[in-house]
């Protein structure tokens, strides 16, 4: 189910930023690579929220409003925001968000390479995929310990961007994860989505689980079908009829996109790449890989490099590839 904005019902209100004194400091804004967090105090004028350094790439923002209002602004629509509430937002070129004067709360702004590593690779994650492209606005009037702990996470964000250590990167996009957990619990996403399709779609979502928990160990169509307790027949005809796809080009789906996010985010040798996602001869991999993608790993890394180099596009990836 394509939920193209999910609202959630308005439930008592507590302004934490109000009695916190240390969130009452001034507004700053950190600006690292794919990354922006601020906190926002309005006083007498709106104010827009940008996005990270490279806004031509994809982003995508989190927003805490603990007082006033705002709004967010599109050509075919404008949508109210009304404090307490927490709301996710996917790229989008042609919006804006405005915090009215007054307006008291946090902003994130994550481009895919933190979003990659909020999402993870547990067996939630096919969940946190699903809810990370929806918009999800979220009312927190009864939600005073949701609150507590999400300005927690926007104000750990913030502080670890403004005064890096070691350990910051995995600690913000730990708290991000934060975020994207307590948007999950609070909207229902994948209740909505199951209960709107039925046992096909619990089937699918049951064997997307095993796969990202399982793909490393190269199990067989037949093995997590067992594992399902269903037959091979059922589960390649829920997968076709479902996402237009078999089983199998799923499994490889889910390999090839770890596979890639290896080979261009780490330091990792091809070898070592082969050996983290289940193949036992590097050449076997290489095949694999080159007949996914056209380009043997070695190459494709240096064709990223060189694409990074020089600014010019990269082969698609994304963390949306697999579905």
């Amino acid at each position: 189910m394509d939920i193209n904005g999910l609202f959630l019902p308005k439930t008592g209100y507590s302004d934490i930023l109000m009695s916190n004194p240390a969130a009452k400091s001034s507004v700053y804004s950190t600006f690292m690579p794919q990354l922006r967090a601020e906190r926002v105090r309005c006083g007498l004028r709106d104010k827009i929220l940008g996005l990270a350094s490279n806004a031509k790439e994809k982003h995508w923002q989190a927003i805490l409003l603990t007082t006033g209002t705002g709004v967010i602004e599109t050509p075919d629509e404008i949508i109210s925001l009304e404090a307490p509430c927490l709301a996710w937002l996917p790229w989008r070129a042609d919006r804006k968000v405005r915090v009215r004067a007054g307006g008291v709360g946090f902003h994130i702004s994550v481009g895919e390479e933190v979003l990659v590593g909020a999402v993870g690779n547990s067996p939630e994650s096919i969940d946190m995929r699903y809810l990370a492209d929806r918009r999800i606005l979220a009312s927190l009037e009864e939600e005073a310990a949701v609150i507590v702990d999400a300005t927690h996470a926007f104000d750990l964000v913030v502080r670890e961007l403004h005064h890096p250590r070691y350990g910051s990167w995995n600690m913000v996009v730990a708290q991000i994860r934060a975020v994207l957990v307590f948007l999950w619990r609070l909207s229902g996403v994948e209740d909505v989505a199951l209960q709107s399709r039925g046992e096909p779609s619990r089937i699918l979502q049951n064997f997307r689980q095993l796969v990202e928990t399982r793909f490393r160990e190269r199990w067989s169509v037949g093995a997590y079908a067992d594992a399902l307790k269903i037959s091979h027949d059922r589960l390649h005809d829920i997968c076709r009829r479902e996402l237009g796809k078999t089983p199998i080009q799923l499994i490889h789906e889910r390999v090839l996109h770890e596979a890639r996010l290896r080979l261009e985010r780490s330091v990792l040798t091809v070898d070592q790449v082969a050996a983290s996602v289940g193949f036992k001869d590097v050449g076997h991999f290489s095949r694999f890989f080159k007949s996914k993608t056209g380009l043997p790993p070695g190459k494709f890394r240096k064709t990223i490099s060189c694409s990074t180099r020089d600014g010019s596009e990269p082969p698609e990836s994304t963390y949306a590839d697999w579905p």
